[in-house]
């Protein structure tokens, strides 16, 4: 029988969202409410933690399980409908964020998907689009690197560790996107 889990156990399986899906699979058959689970003190939820983290696995587990769709995972997930049908609904969402504050522009750039950005972009988020790339670049994503650069993305932005997209590119051997990222700081 499942129980009301503590804010402890919360917290800890929110951690598991960012990269464990077998431990959160386990995880929700014991204790279906962790789904719903939020952090408010790192103002995330389950399904902010496997958005930000770029976990598609985790992030349609977490949708299957009853998680309600938060705009920066849609974004990620590259639901350009559902993005746009937001924005319409209100435009100042375009520069919104999700987990930790992080902007549904760099969830998009993880998916990959140029209209998704496109709408961003058309609804206000030149700043944070621009500010996007490490996400294309986590996620080995040269056309969204390209169109990003076409879009002066800030080629000396820093992820959590202080490493550029082109050192991110480098350290994973991307090789396309190393070529784009050259050629643009030239």
């Amino acid at each position: 029988m499942s129980t009301t889990p503590t804010q402890e156990e919360i917290n800890q399986y929110i951690i598991d969202c960012h990269s464990d899906l077998d431990l959160v699979k386990q995880k929700t058959k014991e204790q279906p409410l962790l789904v719903h689970g939020y952090n408010p003190a790192e103002d995330e939820s389950a399904l902010g933690a496997a958005g930000h983290m770029g976990r598609r696995d985790i992030a349609e587990f977490l949708l299957a399980q009853g998680a309600e769709l938060e705009l920066a995972t849609a974004a990620m997930l590259g639901l350009r409908e559902e993005v746009k049908n937001r924005l319409a609904a209100d435009p100042g969402l375009a520069t919104s964020g999700g987990a930790h504050g992080i902007p549904v522009a760099f969830h998009a750039a993880m998916s990959g998907d140029i209209g998704t950005m496109q709408l961003l972009w058309d609804h206000g988020a030149q700043d944070h689009v621009r500010d996007s790339l490490i996400g294309a670049v986590w996620k080995n994503r040269p056309e969204m690197v390209a169109w990003l650069v076409d879009h002066q993305a800030d080629l000396k932005v820093v992820d959590f560790r202080n490493k550029t997209a082109l050192e991110v590119a480098q350290e994973n051997g991307f090789e396309e996107i190393i070529a784009l990222l050259i050629a643009a700081d030239q």
